[in-house]
């Protein structure tokens, strides 16, 4: 898993796999009042590997882990 990790961290803009207190901050503001004039967003919590220029690497064509 760490090899997969390490491939994975070169992808991602950040440089960094997203940490799950992150991800969970994310949801709890969702889940909150503060949200309430959110609507219909998309929220990537992934450290830019979904609008790098190539995409996130499970979009991409041939990539392999």
């Amino acid at each position: 898993m760490d090899a997969l990790e390490e491939k994975l961290k070169t992808t991602i803009p950040l440089g960094r796999i997203s940490e799950a207190h992150e991800v969970a901050t994310v949801a709890l503001f969702l889940a909150s009042s503060d949200s309430s004039n959110v609507v219909g967003a998309e929220i990537d919590v992934d450290g830019g590997a979904t609008r790098s220029p190539l995409g996130a690497p499970a979009h991409r064509e041939n990539w392999q882990a």
